[in-house]
C-alpha cells in the first residue's frame, strides 16, 4: 500500500502526521494508528475477494451498516470498538481513487489462541456470543451480506466454474455441492438474526474486561448457528464446545440444537474454500486437506462419510 494513500486517508480524520503500523492484509488492510485507532483500508490482497459473498450489496452501504451495527451493539451493552467519523461527519471515507476506508477506536488486548481454549474460556465464549446475539435484537438493515440459501446457490455456481475449468475433480465437486444443498435447506427453515459471521480466534480479543468480538467486516444476516459454526471450526475439544453451548444458553435462555451446528461448521469451511480457492488451489496442504474436509464434514451431512 502506498504511504501517500494512507496519509491522504488519515488527513480525512485530521491526523496528517499520525504513525501508521501495518497489522495484517486479508480482506482489508489494517493499521494501528498512534496506538489509539484502527484504520481499515478495504482493499483485499490478491486472490482474496469477498465478491462471492456480496449478493449485489452496495459496498459503501454495507460498510455504513456494519458501523451502525457496532453502535447498536454498544448501546445495548456489548463491549467493542466504536467507529470514528471523518472530518465530513461520515463513517465511511472514500478516497479520490475510489478506495474505501473506515476508522475504529483501538481496543487494548490480545487475540485468542489454541492454548486459551479451556472449559472456562469456552463458557466465556458462549456468554460473549449470547450477549452479542441479544444485543443485536432490534437492529434493521437490508444492505448486508445474506448468508442464506441464495448464497449457497452462488457458492455452488463458483464451484461449478472451478470444476468446468479443471481445477476441481468430480468427487470433491459433488461432495461440496451436495453439502451446500443440505445447508441451503437448513437455512430455509431457520430464523435469521444479525451475526458476526467470522468468529475465528483472531477475531476475538482477550481484554482486561473479558472477551470482545472484533472485525465485523463480514457481518450479515443468517441463522444464529452460523456463529457457532465459526467457533466450532476452531474449537475441537468436546468439553470446551459443551461449555460454549452452556454459556450461550444461560445468557439467552434458549436451547441450542447441537446437531444443527455441524451444518454450519461445514458452511463456514465451504465459505472459506470458495473465498480462497484461487490462492489455495495447487498448494500441497490444500490438496491434502480438501479430501479430508469432504470425508469428515461434507459427506457426513448426507450420511455418506
Amino acid at each position: 500500500m502506498k504511504p501517500n494513500l494512507v496519509n491522504d486517508i488519515l488527513r480525512q480524520y485530521d491526523m496528517p502526521y499520525a504513525k501508521a503500523d501495518l497489522i495484517r492484509h486479508n480482506e482489508n488492510l489494517t493499521y494501528c494508528i498512534d496506538d489509539k485507532y484502527l484504520l481499515r483500508i478495504h482493499k483485499s490482497k490478491p486472490d482474496f475477494t469477498t465478491v462471492h459473498y456480496d449478493n449485489n450489496v452496495d459496498s459503501i452501504k454495507r460498510r455504513e451498516n456494519e458501523l451502525k451495527f457496532l453502535i447498536h451493539l454498544k448501546a445495548n451493552g456489548l463491549n467493542l470498538q466504536l467507529p470514528i467519523k471523518n472530518i465530513k461527519d461520515q463513517f465511511v471515507t472514500v478516497h479520490k481513487d475510489g478506495t474505501v476506508a473506515t476508522l475504529l477506536m483501538w481496543l487494548p488486548g490480545r487475540i485468542l489462541n489454541k492454548e486459551d481454549l479451556t472449559d472456562k474460556t469456552g463458557y466465556h465464549l458462549g456468554e460473549m456470543l449470547g450477549r452479542m446475539h441479544k444485543a443485536a435484537e432490534g437492529y434493521c438493515a437490508s444492505d448486508v451480506i445474506h448468508y442464506d440459501h441464495h448464497l449457497c446457490q452462488k457458492l455452488s455456481y463458483f464451484l461449478s466454474i472451478y470444476y468446468d475449468n479443471g481445477k476441481l475433480d468430480k468427487v470433491h465437486f459433488e461432495s461440496m455441492t451436495r453439502a451446500l444443498g443440505l445447508i441451503a435447506y437448513r437455512l430455509k427453515q431457520s430464523d435469521s438474526i444479525f451475526t458476526h459471521s467470522d468468529l475465528s480466534l483472531s477475531n476475538i480479543l482477550l481484554t482486561d474486561k473479558g472477551l470482545v468480538p472484533i472485525d465485523f467486516s463480514l457481518f450479515g444476516s443468517s441463522s444464529p448457528m452460523l456463529d457457532f459454526g465459526s467457533l466450532f471450526s476452531f474449537v475441537d475439544e468436546a468439553s470446551c464446545r459443551a461449555n460454549i453451548i452452556k454459556g450461550y444458553e444461560e445468557v439467552t435462555g434458549t436451547r441450542v440444537n447441537e446437531s444443527e451446528i455441524s451444518y454450519y461448521v461445514s458452511f463456514q469451511i465451504l465459505l472459506g474454500i470458495v473465498l480462497h480457492y484461487e490462492s489455495w488451489f495447487g498448494e500441497a496442504w490444500f490438496t491434502k486437506r480438501l479430501p479430508e474436509w469432504c470425508c469428515d464434514y461434507f459427506d457426513q451431512l448426507s450420511g455418506m462419510g
